[in-house]
């Protein structure tokens, strides 16, 4: 039988909520986004329909002004893998990409994730950057740390101007956060600071280190974090901040995201944790055409 890619409707739900039941333990956040997929005008969310019902699934979601578009959420149900249903959504969406007139795509997964590198090197996309990925169940405690100077909560425009004084925090001028990425703009800080607070440190005028986080609304009692840092100490000091708060807003989920290189110190740090867990997160992109782009 042919196989039939189609956008999905509101009737679908029960075959994404069976899809999704076998995503993380059952901790998927299909769920929670499956409604506003659906009525977004931004977002292109498409199915596989076999045997009468739905298996496996993707969304392609328009961002920077239909610069650049966004994939996620691509879930094929375990009955159905192995059958080339992943890879011809891929394939799919980044032809829908094409003929809305993106200028990119961009997704992230895990450098663990086998079968997602393996369809994103046959897309042709290329590794743009990595990050370290940590997260805790029931943290305890947050790390102490003294004599770095003091952490500021900050309006998201004046985060951007801070950060021409230091630009080097951002590698490829790139933000990641909840598995997401956008670039250094205005208008991104603008976003992310509708449900995110920043916090930012500076050292004789220039910005040292900056964090934002927020309690994320899609997965219950979880909060997700970012950190940038000049260095160890920073880092350090930010992770407290943050690790503070969340422990004030009685999060029984930590996710956070930050460079690799404070992969070690991370290491050293007891959050008297019931689980933790890292591992490494991957940004991969296709440009589809020519742009002016800054690195």
């Amino acid at each position: 039988m042919p196989m039939k890619i189609r956008k999905l409707r509101s009737t679908d739900r029960d075959d994404v909520m069976e899809i999704s039941r076998h995503v993380w333990e059952g901790h998927d956040y299909l769920p929670s986004v499956f409604e506003s997929w659906l009525n977004d005008e931004n977002s292109h969310f498409y199915g596989v329909e076999q045997d009468g019902r739905v298996v496996a699934v993707a969304n392609l979601r328009l961002l920077e002004g239909g610069r650049t578009g966004w994939m996620e959420g691509l879930r094929v149900h375990p009955d159905y893998r192995g059958k080339g249903y992943a890879n011809a959504m891929t394939q799919f969406l980044v032809g829908k990409a094409e003929d809305l007139d993106v200028e990119r795509l961009r997704y992230t997964t895990g450098d663990n994730n086998a079968a997602s590198l393996r369809l994103a090197s046959m897309a042709g996309f290329q590794r743009l950057l990595e990050k370290n990925v940590f997260w805790c169940v029931k943290p305890k405690k947050a790390p102490t740390v003294r004599g770095y100077v003091p952490i500021e909560e900050a309006k998201p425009e004046r985060v951007f101007e801070l950060l021409k004084t230091n630009s080097s925090l951002v590698l490829h001028g790139v933000l990641v956060y909840d598995w997401k990425a956008v670039d250094s703009t205005p208008e991104n800080f603008e976003e992310i600071g509708r449900d995110h607070g920043f916090f930012v440190a500076l050292k004789n005028g220039r910005l040292d280190s900056m964090s934002f986080g927020h309690s994320r609304q899609d997965l219950e009692k979880t909060w997700g974090f970012t950190v940038y840092a000049s260095d160890s100490e920073g880092f350090l000091a930010q992770l407290s901040f943050i690790m503070t708060r969340a422990l004030e807003a009685g999060s029984d989920w930590v996710m956070g995201t930050f460079g690799r290189e404070f992969e070690e110190t991370l290491r050293q740090v007891d959050f008297g944790c019931e689980e933790q867990d890292s591992g490494h997160l991957v940004l991969l992109e296709k440009q589809l055409k020519q742009a002016d782009r800054r690195h």
